[in-house]
């Protein structure tokens, strides 16, 4: 065999070895949940499905009397679900929160939302015993700016393509600085508890704060991610016009960080560990492909005061389907919605009546 032919199968083999090495390397998880929240940030159509459910809740004897007492059973008992779908262009997001409260007097209700058009449109339930007159099961029109131009104040926003860019960036900076070995991790499809029975996804990547790196994840909130936050605010007014933040507010919150030594920030972590405890601040992300089709985001902790502590639990899960593709509204654009004046005046004629 000459040189020539030589060079060449050895050019061949290590080209064929370097292929085969990058195909069976595997992203890490944090650099592949970045990428999957890059990427779900881009997807032009999809529809959505998620619920919440309180899975603790214990108030401090103090709190408990007659009055509470009956109630708690009902709050963690009470299902809150969410649907709906969502477009691009044209810009329609669309979401329909069903209640469920059990008891003797069960109630069950839906009230749909759709943002379009630069306003809102929120349909009035019919909820019994609730005197709501023909305002009931109609839809009523928000629009935000003329509202604001009316009583001379400004209205929280809701911009949907806003909010899911700043979003979008603010996670960036938050994944920036928290290291894979204490905050990602990838964990297997029945380590997730509650998930789809049809849900099919290629990794699963868990994000997590506890008791073990809570320290790590408030010192880096306090030393970078809330001052990058705060410039990533700064920098776009469409940011602060969405969370309704002024540039004044924004630069004295810095200076107030920028003025903390880091001796002052132990002292008050120190002191929010005294108060606090963190079981678990946990999102487990579903892959598939380079997108996220499914989340679920876990919170338990207590919280002391006056020697008595308060424990909360609750989960909250939803998927994402039929992205990029065309998708069905269950509700068209009223053209007959009501006018604020004129869901106040069917309110108000139904309690005088």
């Amino acid at each position: 065999m000459n040189k020539s032919r030589l060079a060449v199968l050895l050019v061949a083999l290590l080209a064929a070895a370097l292929a085969v090495t990058a195909c069976g390397k595997k992203t890490p998880p944090k650099e592949a949940l970045q990428k999957a929240w890059a990427a779900s940030m881009e997807m032009k159509s999809f529809t959505f499905d998620g619920s919440l459910a309180i899975d603790e809740l214990e108030l401090p004897p103090s709190a408990q009397n007659e009055a509470v007492l009956p109630y708690l059973g009902m709050i963690e008992n009470t299902s809150l679900s969410i649907r709906g779908a969502y477009t691009r262009d044209p810009l329609k997001l669309e979401a329909i929160l069903k209640l469920t409260i059990p008891g003797d007097l069960a109630v069950s209700f839906e009230v749909p939302l759709i943002w379009a058009n630069d306003k809102v449109y929120a349909k009035i339930p019919a909820i019994p015993m609730l005197p709501l007159g023909d305002a009931a099961g109609k839809f009523v029109e928000i629009d935000p700016a003329g509202l604001a131009e009316g009583e001379g104040a400004a209205l929280p926003a809701f911009n949907v393509e806003v909010q899911r860019k700043l979003a979008g960036e603010a996670l960036g900076i938050v994944f920036s600085h928290l290291d894979e070995e204490h905050f990602f991790r990838e964990v297997k499809k029945e380590d997730v508890p509650g998930l789809p029975g049809d849900l099919k996804a290629d990794r699963f990547i868990k994000f997590s704060i506890a008791q073990d790196n809570f320290d790590a994840f408030m010192q880096a909130f306090a030393e970078n991610i809330m001052p990058e936050i705060i410039d990533l605010l700064l920098a776009s007014e469409d940011y602060r016009s969405e969370l309704q933040l002024t540039e004044e507010e924004l630069k004295r919150a810095k200076e107030e960080l920028a003025a903390k030594d880091p001796e002052s920030l132990r002292n008050e972590l120190e002191a929010l560990k005294q108060n606090l405890t963190v079981h678990e601040i946990s999102v487990t992300s579903a892959i598939k492909g380079d997108k996220l089709v499914y989340q679920k985001l876990k919170a338990s902790f207590e919280a002391a005061e006056d020697g008595e502590t308060t424990k909360i639990g609750f989960s909250f899960d939803i998927r994402y389907d039929n992205i990029n593709k065309d998708v069905k509204f269950e509700h068209e654009i009223p053209e007959d919605a009501l006018t604020m004046e004129e869901l106040l005046q069917s309110l108000f004629s139904a309690f005088a009546s």
